[in-house]
């Protein structure tokens, strides 16, 4: 009788476990995305409405790491988005893995737990000739080449700071070797995108977004664009730290009104990317290990948000980031966020107090066998 109860009790026990049905969750991603385009990762799923984990993002090749994490919120009827922004990713192979609550919401075999996905740096395919800074109140000069483009066009759109599309999208010509020139009206001085795009094999393909500063006739050469703001004198700061791929540096700089000028130190091949925590990052990468990278903002004053890494993937070694026109420059983990990586965390300083006690322990332990 008893061992009927026990084969009762395991049955109503599988049978209790298989009540958790699995849940599905499907992804939907492009195979291939173009550096520096905005992509949106989407899907379906059995999920309740409400249900929310992390979706990781992971850098594949030419490195393995884990980059950073956002929200995945179920909506209504089971679908979810989320958008990434590639502009700090670097050309190779990345893949999404969608972390699954095993216990409470186990997912079926056939969901998407990871989508792998390539991205694709078209930059150096496009070359600007026109300057980054241009004096005028209604009119942006476009001008250079996409020799790839060859006589096909490029599609642009031009956004403000503030992210609102001013003109565009719309195609421009080009030649048989991929010139062209456009003007572009806007609404004043200010800081303008411009996104450059092709159309080929049924679909646009990105390319590169560039920025512009337009000023006033009779500014002064490498003022702000702001007219209401005028140039201050700032002393010269520096900071070093040690930067790879898999550990890039971070740094903070305390900016002053007017043009601020950033260079790196030299010996390694350096990438630097660049942000004020609103626009998008700048990424610069003109020159080799011999020559510094060197750049200049127009600031109304405020934190300017530095990313340091060596350009080749194996290298490595100190940069030093040296602030023209600004209070201070530090190193902080912190800035990570706004280049969309991971916080880096600091390494845990060890406590002595357990090897004190063990020390400790040992001498008791020994003190007693000598009594014995």
């Amino acid at each position: 009788m008893n061992m009927k109860k026990v084969v009762c009790l395991l049955g109503l026990c599988l049978l209790c476990s298989g009540v958790v049905s699995a849940y599905g969750i499907q992804c939907s991603c492009p195979n291939e995305v173009y550096r520096g385009d905005i992509i949106t990762i989407e899907g379906t799923s059995t999920l309740p409405p409400g249900y929310s984990t992390a979706i990781v993002l992971y850098e594949v090749q030419p490195m393995s790491r884990e980059l950073t994490s956002q929200d995945l919120v179920i909506q209504q009827g089971g679908n979810w988005s989320i958008q990434l922004q590639t502009l700090s990713l670097e050309e190779g192979t990345y893949k999404f893995e969608i972390i699954e609550d095993i216990m409470d919401y186990p997912l079926s075999s056939g969901s998407d737990k990871t989508t792998i996905f390539t991205v694709i740096d078209r930059s150096d395919e496009i070359t600007i000739t026109s300057p980054s800074t241009q004096k005028s109140t209604d009119t942006l000069e476009l001008n250079g080449r996409a020799p790839e483009v060859g006589s096909g066009g490029l599609q642009i759109e031009v956004t403000d700071s503030r992210g609102t599309v001013i003109y565009g999208p719309t195609y421009i010509r080009t030649d048989a070797g991929g010139s062209f020139s456009e003007e572009v009206p806007v609404s004043g001085p200010g800081r303008y995108y411009v996104e450059f795009s092709d159309f080929r094999n049924n679909e646009v393909r990105f390319i590169s977004r560039v920025s512009f500063t337009l000023e006033e006739p009779g500014t002064p050469a490498g003022s702000t664009a702001t007219p209401s703001v005028t140039p201050a004198p700032g002393k010269t700061v520096s900071a070093s730290a040690a930067a790879t791929r898999g550990a890039p540096a971070y740094f903070i700089a305390d900016t002053l009104p007017g043009t601020v000028a950033v260079t790196t130190s030299t010996g390694t091949d350096w990438r630097i990317y660049y942000t004020d925590g609103v626009d998008a990052p700048v990424r610069v990468d003109n020159s080799g290990s011999s020559a510094p990278e060197d750049f200049t903002v127009a600031s109304s004053g405020g934190m300017l948000y530095l990313k340091g890494e060596p350009a080749r993937a194996d290298g490595e070694g100190t940069v030093t980031i040296t602030v023209t026109n600004a209070e201070s420059v530090i190193v902080n983990p912190a800035a990570a966020s706004y280049f969309g990586d991971t916080i880096p965390e600091s390494e845990p300083t060890e406590s002595p107090f357990p090897l004190i006690m063990l020390i400790f322990a040992l001498l008791v332990i020994g003190c007693a066998e000598i009594r014995k």
